[in-house]
């Protein structure tokens, strides 16, 4: 009887969606985008599942509408009014010129309830006291030496292993699950000092990666969703929301285990890591009274969740489509390696061309596809567009990487070459037109430390070994905050011998 309901239910919330969609956008079009084919990006929007790239749609609307479209239409199923943008001008003036009145706001907060209380989800006082215990953390001298040291140690002692490991049995592996394990046991061991080994040759099930990622895509559904109707999921204990409790409750059982396990470390003596971790560092920087607020079980466990999240998802994200990337371009891994021999993996500062080629993967496969801020009083974009308290601007990352009128004529290609300058230095580009990693007063901390796992993990791999990817692998975006790949990277690892 519970799943003839369910069923019912269902059925009926999924026909009520299907006809209003069809009703508001049979009769109009909005900014000149065909009504038809505006139906199916928002239907893609809604139902993950069709077989179209809600992604690429809404570059394509993007670029037909001139970088920004204002969804008046699609209010009704939302609650909230929807400015869609591309437009670097506009990017600009949301997230820097008028800054104050772009928060994020409560509802982002309530869609990614999993990450708790943390500078990824506060606004205004809350987020200025936040982003200095973070900076606090970043900018302490220590904490580059500490992590540079800990990314080196667990690429030579768990990723090294796995790949010769790999290479050896000829085993086809996903490479995303390795760098999702290799990420999280460098962000495990930054955080509090403690490395859970999840990366080894045992292969073991990774739990809380699983978790992140069920997160990301519930968090996803709650953005296209009205409030009352994922508030309803969570009630009833479906769909996306039923597997969000689960991954909350591993979340916090990893969570919990690796903190008891680093005390017991400690009790030993066998704490390598001292003050590197939030608390050592907090506390030898003069954070003492501001960080013993928050190092509550809560807040600790939010701070370091946070945290794992940023560094992992992101970063290991970033890396697969990167490998997926050089692997379409054999030149590109060509330029890389020669880079490499003529200096050595080690020497980061020098790899400009591999710098190069991780920036072209951010312009085309951002690991956050988009930015939502909400509008607080009504105001005027440098485009022109009026918009109402309480619109839901949303920065189209992914898009912003495919516009002609940004990038050129070439704007599809994966071009390192575009990032290099005559002198043969990166190029700086606008964060406005670029804003891979935010832009304005909120723009990520961790863009350094993002880059040196990067580097250092795809200098190492490319030095020592040639990567086949499997032929006719599916590269297909989840419906997720993240932009994992679907259905990992599968792929064979030979040794080169060097």
């Amino acid at each position: 009887m519970d799943s003839f309901i369910y069923s019912i239910l269902i059925i009926s919330i999924l026909a009520f969606i299907i006809i209003r969609l069809i009703l508001f956008f049979s009769s109009k079009s909005c900014n000149g985008v065909p009504q038809k084919r505006l139906l199916l990006g928002m239907l893609s929007l809604l139902f993950p599942n069709l077989d179209v790239s809600v992604h690429d749609r809404t570059a394509e609307m993007l670029e037909r509408s001139k970088g920004t479209i204002h969804i008046h239409q699609y209010s009704w199923f939302t609650g909230t009014k929807v400015l869609l943008t591309s437009d670097p001008a506009n990017v600009c003036h949301v997230l820097s010129t008028n800054f104050s009145n772009y928060p994020k706001g409560s509802k982002w907060r309530e869609h990614v309830d999993v990450l708790g209380d943390t500078l990824f989800s506060a606004d205004f006082k809350e987020w200025e006291k936040e982003r200095k215990l973070v900076r606090s953390l970043t900018s302490y001298h220590k904490f580059h030496q500490a992590t540079t040291k800990i990314v080196w140690d667990r690429i030579q002692t768990g990723l090294i292993p796995v790949l010769q490991h790999a290479s050896k049995l000829a085993l086809l592996v996903d490479l995303q699950d390795l760098f999702q394990k290799l990420i999280l046991d460098i962000a495990w061991m930054i955080s509090i000092g403690y490395n859970p080994n999840f990366l080894g040759i045992e292969f073991r099930k990774d739990p809380f990666s699983v978790a992140l990622e069920d997160a990301c895509e519930a968090a996803f559904s709650r953005f296209l969703m009205p409030h009352s109707l994922w508030k309803l999921h969570r009630w009833l204990g479906i769909g996306k929301e039923k597997k969000l409790k689960h991954a909350w409750e591993t979340i916090d059982r990893v969570f919990a285990d690796c903190i008891s396990k680093k005390q017991e470390e400690s009790a030993k003596g066998e704490d390598h890591q001292e003050g590197c971790n939030f608390e050592g560092v907090y506390c030898v920087t003069g954070e003492d009274k501001a960080f013993r607020s928050a190092a509550t079980r809560k807040g600790l466990r939010d701070n370091i969740v946070s945290f794992i999240f940023a560094t992992q998802d992101t970063t290991s994200s970033l890396l697969t489509w990167f490998f997926y990337s050089v692997a379409k371009h054999p030149s590109v891994e060509a330029k890389i390696r020669d880079e490499i021999f003529k200096n050595n993996p080690q020497e980061l500062n020098k790899l400009v061309y591999l710098h190069a080629a991780l920036c072209e993967t951010l312009r085309l496969f951002p690991p956050g596809p988009v930015l939502s801020r909400i509008a607080v009083e009504p105001d005027t974009l440098p485009s022109g567009h009026r918009i109402n308290g309480n619109t839901n601007v949303v920065i189209a990352v992914h898009a912003m990487g495919r516009m002609t009128s940004i990038w050129g004529d070439d704007c599809h290609e994966f071009k390192p070459e575009r990032w290099i300058t005559e002198q043969g230095d990166i190029k700086r580009v606008s964060h406005y037109q670029f804003p891979a990693f935010s832009a304005g007063p909120r723009i990520c901390l961790g863009k350094e430390l993002a880059f040196m796992m990067m580097k250092a993990t795809a200098a190492t791999i490319i030095y020592n070994y040639d990567i086949e990817i499997q032929k006719d692998h599916p590269a297909e975006p989840k419906s997720s905050v993240v932009f994992h790949m679907k259905h990992g990277l599968m792929a064979r690892i030979n040794s080169r011998g060097t």
